[in-house]
């Protein structure tokens, strides 16, 4: 989730807090890949993603089974 928006990724990570998930305001904002601080029971990172890839391959794989 929000991929290239920091304050998205602060917010879920704020939101997730009772996971024990931590995040680093420095990594967060410099995009990461890591972006939990080391004390944090839980790492999140910053994955690179397609998503327009990924819907394009889901809609030929339903189109080819119709």
């Amino acid at each position: 989730i929000g991929e290239h928006h920091p304050a998205i990724r602060a917010g879920v990570g704020a939101a997730a807090h009772w996971l024990g998930v931590e995040i680093d305001p420095a990594a967060n904002q410099s995009d990461g890949p890591r972006i939990s601080t080391e004390s944090s029971r839980v790492s999140a990172w910053v994955v690179p993603t397609d998503e327009a890839k990924v819907i394009a391959k889901h809609t030929v794989k339903t189109l080819r089974t119709h």
